[in-house]
């Protein structure tokens, strides 16, 4: 069948062709990640990386860099290093693969020039540009291994990634490196650290009491008390702009609540709190899934079920809590809470003194499970 777009100036063979890097996993993670990034994901953050190049090197040169680089992916795949394909029989397979490129291109000549100059001038490393790309792609890779030692909980093993920190040669990226290593350490150090942290969801207002974190050595965080005392704090970078979202109801971003969760569960382990329980988050289950990423898996789940007369009477003595889950979204929370066998329902109609008394219990055994570090 004749290329009907061979003739004509239409974009449109080049995008297709684009599209497959939306779906080639980069292969180097298929050992340990499921579902791994894909190749367009991969240039897309280091096209982000290449914003940030340092003073004296031609930032626009090193995004177009990072946009091309591995556009003859699109064509030849993702080939490893495990693969064993010799290093010049691959660059000759990507030479082929950008040429195909630049035929598509073929009413934009210059630009199919470009992008193929591009790529030998990354693969050449001899430019400024090139060279911080070059570094960025490896630095890229490094952060891309701690989120995936995040999202599968420690139990991936990612060490062989860590062996191109020794690419990582600048000053600025040295810098970025350590500060790297040091979240990557304390991750870790968390996953050995295992405390108690409850999610109190539904209506947890009713035991808003700060009588049961004084004897009982708890420390209760209501997320919307700590929204609005950082957005008081006019040396806190983020003030305004949560100034801005709580009187405009706008969403909090999810990295911005979770880190400052973990900054007060921090807090509290550092003067001795046995557990942390947490009023008005998850409200959703990306919420749920950051928090387990960057702090703690598996956590508790303490849900207090209202009749209406039981959730009018919290209304009418301001003890309803901020959590704005949708019922779906609440039940979806619930589900995933329970799936770790970790949660305990309690029915919050009677007396606050019931209802108090039957929350310390639950919170106690939560504690004692946490300790025993089953």
């Amino acid at each position: 069948m004749e290329d009907t777009h061979s003739k004509d100036g239409s974009p449109l063979p080049f995008l297709y062709l684009m599209h497959n890097l939306k779906t080639t996993p980069r292969t180097g993670w298929l050992r340990t990640i499921k579902n791994p990034e894909s190749v367009a994901d991969h240039s897309f953050r280091l096209a982000l990386l290449a914003m940030l190049a340092p003073e004296g090197v031609n930032r626009e040169r090193c995004i177009f860099l990072a946009l091309c680089h591995d556009m003859a992916e699109s064509v030849v795949g993702d080939i490893p290093t495990y693969a064993g394909v010799p290093k010049e029989h691959k660059r000759k397979l990507e030479d082929s693969g950008f040429r195909y490129i630049s035929n598509l291109l073929h009413f934009k000549p210059n630009l199919g020039q470009d992008i193929r100059d591009a790529w030998v001038e990354y693969e050449n490393g001899e430019t400024k540009e090139a060279q911080w790309v070059r570094e960025m792609d490896k630095f890229e890779c490094l952060v891309q291994a701690h989120e995936y030692e995040q999202m599968t909980y420690g139990r991936g093993d990612l060490e062989e990634f860590q062996g191109l920190s020794s690419k990582i040669k600048s000053p600025k990226a040295k810098e970025w490196l350590a500060l790297l290593q040091q979240e990557r350490q304390a991750h870790f150090s968390k996953l050995r650290q295992r405390i108690a942290v409850i999610f109190a969801i539904g209506s947890p207002s009713v035991v808003e009491k700060a009588l049961l974190s004084e004897q009982l050595g708890f420390q209760q965080l209501f997320l919307d008390h700590i929204l609005r005392e950082k957005a008081d704090d006019k040396t806190y970078l983020h003030a305004d702009f949560l100034t801005n979202c709580l009187e405009e109801k706008a969403k909090v971003p999810t990295d911005l609540k979770i880190r400052l969760l973990g900054e007060k569960i921090d807090e509290g382990i550092a003067v001795g709190k046995k557990c942390s329980i947490v009023y008005g988050f998850p409200e959703s289950m990306e919420e749920l899934r950051g928090f387990e990423m960057k702090i703690q898996k598996p956590n508790y789940g303490l849900l207090l079920n209202f009749s209406g007369d039981g959730m009018q009477w919290c209304i009418d003595n301001e003890r309803v809590s901020f959590l704005s889950a949708t019922a779906n979204e609440l039940t979806d929370i619930k589900n995933h809470l329970k799936e770790d066998g970790y949660f305990k329902e309690i029915n919050g109609d009677g007396s606050i003194e019931d209802v108090s008394d039957l929350v310390e219990k639950a919170v106690a055994e939560f504690v004692q499970h946490a300790e025993k570090g089953n």
